[in-house]
């Protein structure tokens, strides 16, 4: 009798202890869902890409060569304007909402001093193709040698430099939204406004007013409506 009594106490230890286990793992499920839903864990956001290579924090000269034909080296050192380097390519899915919003008028002005696309060479794309991508009034050279310098993960990809040989910022972008995002949070933590970067929707949005405020672009500016800009240009043709 003692010996059944021992091992219901022992079974009854057992029980308790996985029902205690399994009620710390529920109420660790319930506090992160919470933190969801009360934004402490930040809401989505462009997901930034470790460089495969390293840490790479300075910005190095890129060589390439133009849609044109001609052959360029880019620098970002000390008096060099803030450049977006976009890191894009003619036959990425991903990249063509990118493509379509740097060739809407007045949209690379609110990312950056300049804006340069960073594609593969000849060797890995179509140079016709990337004619018909290439928007109006932003550099586009072929430099396969840049994605491995700057240890580019895959495109679409964005390195932000700070004009004085270093970056700001880097990461990857699926959307025109989020790419703005991105770059107004790089900026906005380089000039220490604000504070830490940007968590809430209502944060985000206002960083990226900022960012367009910097480059001229403010409420109903015809940038901001493509589909309104494509409808007029349509009924003037």
């Amino acid at each position: 009798m003692s010996v059944l009594t021992i091992v219901e106490a022992v079974l009854l230890i057992v029980a308790i202890v996985y029902i205690v286990a399994l009620l710390r793992s529920h109420a660790d499920i319930l506090r992160r869902l919470a933190a969801l839903e009360t934004g402490a864990a930040g809401p989505p956001r462009a997901v930034s890409s470790a460089p495969a290579g390293g840490h790479v924090v300075r910005a190095a000269e890129i060589s390439g060569v133009t849609l044109g034909g001609d052959v360029v080296t880019l620098a970002f050192g000390g008096g060099s304007p803030v450049t977006l380097l976009a890191f894009l390519t003619s036959g990425c899915a991903s990249c063509a909402p990118l493509w379509t919003g740097l060739r809407e008028s007045g949209q690379a002005a609110a990312l950056a001093d300049r804006v340069v696309v960073v594609t593969h060479d000849t060797t890995r794309e179509s140079p016709a193709r990337l004619r018909s991508l290439a928007p109006t009034g932003v550099e586009v050279v072929m430099a396969s040698a840049a994605w491995d310098d700057y240890a580019v993960p895959a495109s679409p990809h964005f390195v932000l430099t700070d004009g004085a040989g270093g970056i700001l910022g880097r990461g990857s972008a699926l959307s025109w939204s989020q790419l703005l995002d991105m770059v107004g949070d790089a900026r906005a933590d380089a000039d220490g406004v604000g504070g830490a970067p940007a968590r809430t929707t209502a944060e985000r949005a206002a960083r990226s007013e900022q960012t367009l405020a910097r480059s001229g672009i403010g409420a109903g500016h015809p940038s901001l409506y493509p589909s309104a800009t494509v409808g007029q240009d349509e009924g003037d043709r």
